[in-house]
């Protein structure tokens, strides 16, 4: 990755390959962090509510392409080109954007705009799933964790906000990116939490057949 910057041609790294860098980087993550889970958590506190368990699955997807687009605004510095909320620039749908398929990946301008995007698109589909778990049979640890990830999506949409309004200032560009970064990862592991406790599996006798 450090290698893809230290050319005439480039200045920074391959926002490509730092996306990479950081979805493997939080893979390890919530592989240690299920592990410890499996350690330490009661499997009395897990539930088996499968529908719940696959639209978790189905949101931590999506988040996963949200982080990397989030890298790639990192690595594009994608805030700059439209320090502007809610519009881009005055503009809902930018002008020009995905003439060609390259350019959802490296026009600064599209990159923010499905960014911004999925930013809604899983804030909703959190709120959905904090109305579901609301409704059905819960644990202890369920019970008492099932806000978390939409407090923290929250946080994140006005984290994210306020990255890309005040981007022009590079001091708190710095802190507002590395909170907003901080924030996603708490999401992340946060939705690996409600699946570790959605995976149970209910144990039966097998009969034995002579």
């Amino acid at each position: 990755m450090v290698k893809s910057g230290l050319n005439e041609e480039n200045l920074y790294v391959s926002h490509i390959r730092l996306a990479i860098h950081f979805i493997a980087a939080l893979g390890l993550l919530c592989y240690v962090f299920w592990f410890a889970l499996d350690l330490l958590v009661d499997k009395n506190q897990k539930l088996e509510l499968p529908a719940l368990k696959n639209f978790t699955i189905t949101i931590l997807v999506l988040l996963v392409v949200q982080l990397f687009y989030g890298a790639f605004m990192a690595g594009l510095k994608a805030a700059a080109f439209a320090p502007t909320w809610p519009s881009i620039n005055g503009m809902w749908v930018p002008e020009g954007m995905g003439t060609k398929s390259s350019d959802f990946v490296n026009n600064p301008i599209a990159v923010q705009f499905i960014h911004r995007l999925l930013a809604y698109i899983i804030t909703i589909l959190l709120l959905i799933w904090w109305s579901r778990a609301l409704k059905l049979p819960s644990t202890t640890l369920f019970r008492k964790t099932r806000a978390i990830p939409v407090v923290l999506v929250l946080v994140q949409v006005v984290l994210g906000i306020l990255t890309v309004v005040y981007s022009p200032d590079k001091t708190k560009l710095l802190w507002l990116g590395v909170s907003h970064q901080f924030v996603a990862m708490l999401l992340l592991v946060s939705l690996v939490w409600f699946i570790f406790l959605l995976a149970h599996r209910s144990l039966r006798p097998v009969a034995l057949r002579s």
